[in-house]
C-alpha cells in the first residue's frame, strides 16, 4: 500500500508542478516581417502580391491590342501595382483574405490607377500660382 502512495505521488509530482507554474496552450502567430522598418503579416503579403501578378498576367494575357508588345508595356504597370498592393498590406495590416483582396484589386486597376493620379495631382495643384490647395 505504501509503495502504491508513493508511486502515485512521484508520477503526480510534474502534473502538480506544471499546475502551479501557471500552463499555457500553445498558439500560433503569424509571421511578421519588416520592410524599411514598417511590420506587416507575411501571409497578407504573399496572398496581395500573388493576386496582383495573377490579375495582371490575366489582363495582359487576355488582351487582343498590342500584342506585340503587350509585356513591355505591361511591365511598368504591373511594377506599379505590385508596390500599391505591397503598400495597402503595409499600411492596413489586414488579413491573409483582405490581403488577396487588395492585391487582385489593385492588379484589376492597372492603368486606372495612373489616371486616378493624374486627376489627383491636377486637382492638388489646380491654383494658379502652382501651390497645393
Amino acid at each position: 500500500m505504501i509503495g502504491r502512495v508513493g508511486a502515485i505521488s512521484l508520477a503526480a509530482t510534474p502534473i502538480a508542478a506544471t499546475a502551479v507554474q501557471g500552463a499555457t496552450v500553445a498558439t500560433a502567430q503569424p509571421v511578421i516581417w519588416h520592410l524599411l522598418g514598417y511590420p506587416f503579416e507575411a501571409a497578407s503579403m504573399c496572398a496581395a502580391l500573388f493576386a496582383c501578378a495573377t490579375s495582371r498576367w490575366w489582363l495582359g494575357a487576355a488582351q487582343s491590342t498590342r500584342k506585340q508588345y503587350r509585356w513591355q508595356l505591361d511591365a511598368p504597370v504591373t511594377v506599379m501595382m505590385l508596390a500599391l498592393a505591397a503598400g495597402l498590406v503595409i499600411g492596413n495590416r489586414p488579413t491573409p483574405l483582405v490581403g488577396l483582396l487588395f492585391g487582385a484589386g489593385s492588379g484589376v486597376l492597372g492603368e486606372g490607377f495612373f489616371k486616378l493620379a493624374e486627376n489627383y495631382v491636377r486637382r492638388l495643384f489646380s491654383d494658379p500660382g502652382g501651390t497645393p490647395q
